[in-house]
């Protein structure tokens, strides 16, 4: 039996070690890079595949007379004639961690295609699912740290220089590790332009540091400047690029971003995503001591993972309308975690919740985000750091060369301490802090009312009170995040406005 390609969305640096590429769907474990891919059987059966870390997107459904339908976007995967139906569990999904992670979606009927995961769609039957290429277990030894440092590093070179194509290149550089990492690895090799983002001067930022890695590897430097007049101007449009809502505030300036670098010609955009979930950064330390001096009983890691997100966990019961919540079973959305972090291919916690994070946090957030984000402006996004040969090295690591005391991502920093300055190297990460808790006490408080209080997009999903009482401030709470909250609802407001959907 011999399948017909029928179409493939890659990013150009696909090949099985320098060798002609690979495309059979029983050969998709050796492929290197992204893709994602559709093949036909003779028989009419319909395959579809999606590379291991989830770089490209795919999606499928079956109409009402059990026809198949796949796409690179959610959109086009609709069936015809479909009513477009919210999913009650993954709108829960959603609010809990501001995207929609694995095989399901938002909408009823539409599913995603998991990473590494192959799906069959026989023109007749059941469909099935298997996995290609499952991330890696922990090994039963660890090589010791001057040998994994070596590997390490000799993986970082090899993963860029496989992805920076030939001639000038542009790269995100927030200042902190991983984009300084990335940035330094790409101006050794090709002519680099880095672009950072700032909010004006009224706002914290990170500029102090982006500009001191940029000097220090020689690259030109450009800022993209977001002010509150962007946000209004082009909230539509930058959710409407995505597939799936993605409730992350720093979509606008990633739109914006993308736009600066395609206006200097700059086609290919590389960033230091991927170094948090797979190296061992700052997030996952909260979590573990959740887990070993919060809540306790059943789900308790669960809980503890799902607010680790910091969106609307905590408050479901009070913000979703209660008809939806009868709709969602107890335990529903917990349970989506739970294998992660039973799973016994990784003895330690540490080594799970890392598991979890690249299967969600990179295949169903960032990848996603940035894939759909960038096509929208003409741009190519790749991030070496979730490339599958870097992922692997990750897996190889103990738990305490990821985090070492009170040291994250360790040996990811030791193996690229010669290319940074060290006040880079060694400072605390700091992240890249979008205000909009300012900008919802001020410029953006009447943009913010009229999507939400005003709209009928949200009725029968958010209770009206807990908007008023999220636009009003009077949540509780220690930190009540009610910038980020307020974002995650506007986006889910415009994501359902622009699809069409209904409960």
């Amino acid at each position: 039996m011999v399948e017909t390609l029928l179409a493939l969305d890659h990013d150009g640096c696909i090949g099985d070690d320098g060798a002609a590429p690979v495309w059979l769907p029983s050969e998709l474990r050796h492929v290197r890079g992204a893709f994602a891919g559709v093949w036909r059987n003779p028989d009419g059966e319909l395959i579809l595949a999606r590379d291991p870390v989830g770089h490209r997107s795919l999606y499928w459904s079956k109409g009402p007379d059990g026809t198949p339908r796949w796409a690179f976007r959610l959109r086009d995967a609709i069936p015809t004639g479909d009513a477009r139906r919210l999913d009650p569990i993954g709108i829960a999904t959603y609010l809990a961690t501001a995207y929609v992670p694995g095989h399901r979606t938002l909408l009823r009927g539409v599913e995603a295609v998991e990473a590494g995961s192959i799906v069959h769609l026989p023109a007749s039957g059941s469909v099935t699912r298997r996995t290609f290429a499952p991330l890696p277990a922990a090994p039963a030894s660890y090589a010791d740290e001057a040998t994994l440092k070596q590997r390490l590093r000799a993986s970082l070179e090899a993963t860029v220089e496989r992805l920076v194509p030939e001639g000038p290149v542009a790269a995100t550089l927030s200042g902190g590790i991983d984009s300084s990492l990335v940035a330094a690895l790409a101006a050794a090799r090709r002519p680099l332009t880095t672009f950072s983002i700032t909010f004006g001067p009224e706002h914290r930022d990170e500029l102090e540091w982006s500009r001191m890695v940029a000097t220090h590897i020689g690259a030109h430097h450009e800022l993209v400047t977001v002010r509150p007049d962007d946000v209004i101007r082009s909230f539509d449009a930058t959710v409407g690029a995505l597939s799936e809502p993605n409730g992350d505030p720093l979509t606008v300036p990633n739109t914006m971003l993308f736009a600066a670098a395609t206006q200097l010609g700059l086609g290919v955009v590389l960033n230091g995503e991927g170094g948090d979930p797979c190296f061992g950064g700052p997030k996952n330390g909260p979590l573990i001591l959740a887990t070993l001096y919060g809540e306790s009983g059943p789900l308790s890691h669960e809980r503890a993972y799902l607010r680790a997100h910091q969106r609307l966990w905590d408050e479901l019961d009070v913000a979703l309308e209660p008809s939806l919540t009868a709709r969602i079973p107890e335990g529903a959305v917990e349970a989506l975690v739970t294998p992660w972090l039973e799973d016994e291919r990784w003895p330690s916690f540490l080594d799970r919740l890392m598991a979890l994070n690249v299967a969600w946090k990179g295949g169903g957030h960032i990848l996603p985000k940035v894939e759909h984000l960038g096509a929208a402006r003409g741009a190519l996004a790749r991030s070496p750091l979730f490339d599958r040969e870097l992922v692997r090295r990750a897996f190889e690591l103990p738990p305490d060369m990821k985090r070492r005391g009170s040291i994250e991502k360790y040996l990811l920093k030791e193996a690229v301490r010669d290319l940074l300055p060290a006040a880079v190297v060694d400072r605390p990460k700091s992240g890249m802090m979008v205000p909009v808790e300012a900008w919802f006490d001020g410029p953006l408080r009447s943009f913010a009312e009229e999507r939400l209080l005003d709209s009928t997009t949200l009725r029968g999903i958010i209770r009206r009170d807990f908007l008023e009482r999220l636009l009003a401030r009077t949540l509780g709470g220690l930190r009540p995040r009610r910038g980020v909250k307020i974002w995650l609802l506007l986006t889910l407001e415009s994501w359902i406005r622009q699809m069409g959907a209904t409960l």
